[in-house]
């Protein structure tokens, strides 16, 4: 239980930071757009030499830029791994027996003919109806 627990977490960590990852590849990409479109007007203005000239953000510096982004990204998730191997996780059963107790208590807080009751397994007994 605590393991999948423990890959749950992971799993959902290593989502969320690669998709934080992603998204600055995306603005990357917005931005080197954004850049054409400044050199064409430039180059309206100034001639294609003066526009290449001060062109900084080709497809070189774009490969760059990404695999930086993707370099840094994939070094958190490991160090996160590294991280989560010290650490044993566990869930406070208390809490999770008082959340559940509110919980059942707001469900039958509008019908008065439903009745629930603990099992000897620790499983949850509903009589009645539940709306």
């Amino acid at each position: 239980m605590e393991e999948d627990l423990k890959e749950y977490m992971l799993f959902h960590i290593h989502r969320n930071i690669t998709s934080l990852f992603k998204s600055y590849i995306v603005i990357t990409e917005d931005l080197q757009k954004e850049h054409e479109i400044l050199l064409k007007k430039v180059e309206e203005e100034n001639g294609s030499e003066f526009a290449k000239n001060i062109d900084y953000f080709d497809s070189n510096k774009y490969t760059y830029i990404r695999k930086k982004i993707l370099d840094t990204g994939n070094e958190i998730l490991r160090d996160i791994d590294r991280q989560f191997d010290l650490v044993d996780v566990e869930l406070n059963s208390d809490k999770i027996k008082e959340l559940k107790e509110y919980k059942l208590s707001e469900i039958t807080k509008f019908n008065k003919r439903t009745t629930i009751t603990g099992t000897s397994d620790g499983k949850t007994k509903f009589k009645g109806k539940l709306i």
